[in-house]
């Protein structure tokens, strides 16, 4: 009987991850801050830098098998949502040192805690287990792999429905150009008039002189043969 009661145990726990004492945060209350010895992919990490983000906060251990399980399905939703405004931090209580050796297989490319204690701050009763935060409150809990894809598809989409819409630029028609006629102006410089000069009267063209009468040079030429 002990036996089957053990299966049972180790089964549901596989199952549904590995349940520790606690009391869980509620939705709606406000997320408290995260901390960790360690951050790897990361200098650090704050919830309150990533006020405009949709937050998921993660608790995790390597020697957890529903954990594991997980792993592919964040690194495939961090992959989708990554460049919409979501974030991924998983939080553990093991040493640095466990989290690099057991990644380098994993391959868990986003912000990690190592050596971190906020499980406590959230109550976490059980791993894995994964909290949606924005607006520093707690929005949605459950397992990873329990509808967190969905309620990220629903923020998403609510908060792009919310997002203001930039309106075409308005047409500006382009306004008649009025051409001014130019009006030549009158020169500056009057114009002389122009003088007219009285032509200076003919000299006076005297009588050519009567030659004297030549009573020789007036008779005729006799025709030849005379």
């Amino acid at each position: 009987m002990k036996k089957v009661l053990l299966s049972v145990l180790v089964m549901f726990m596989f199952c549904f991850g590995i349940v520790v004492p606690g009391c869980s945060q509620s939705v709606g209350s406000p997320a408290p801050e995260v901390s960790a010895t360690t951050w790897i992919n990361s200098p650090g990490f704050k919830i309150a830098d990533h006020k405009d983000s949709i937050v998921i906060v993660e608790f995790w251990a390597t020697w957890c098998p529903p954990c594991r399980q997980s792993i592919p399905h964040l690194k495939k939703l961090n992959e989708t949502y990554k460049d919409r405004g979501v974030v991924l931090v998983s939080l553990t209580d093991e040493p640095a040192e466990t989290i690099n050796e057991f990644n380098k297989k994993a391959g868990m490319d986003w912000t990690i805690g190592a050596g971190s204690s906020s499980g406590r701050d959230y109550g976490v009763k059980g791993i894995p287990s994964a909290f949606i935060v924005v607006d520093g409150k707690i929005v949605w809990n459950d397992h990873p792999m329990n509808g967190l894809d969905e309620e990220i598809k629903k923020l998403l989409g609510e908060r792009e429905a919310k997002a203001p819409q930039t309106a075409p630029a308005a047409t500006v028609a382009p306004s008649a150009v009025v051409e001014t006629p130019v009006v030549n102006e009158a020169p500056a410089t009057a114009v002389a008039a122009p003088v007219v000069e009285t032509p200076a009267a003919p000299a006076a063209v005297e009588p050519p002189a009567t030659a004297p009468a030549d009573e020789t040079s007036a008779q005729p030429v006799p025709p030849l043969g005379e």
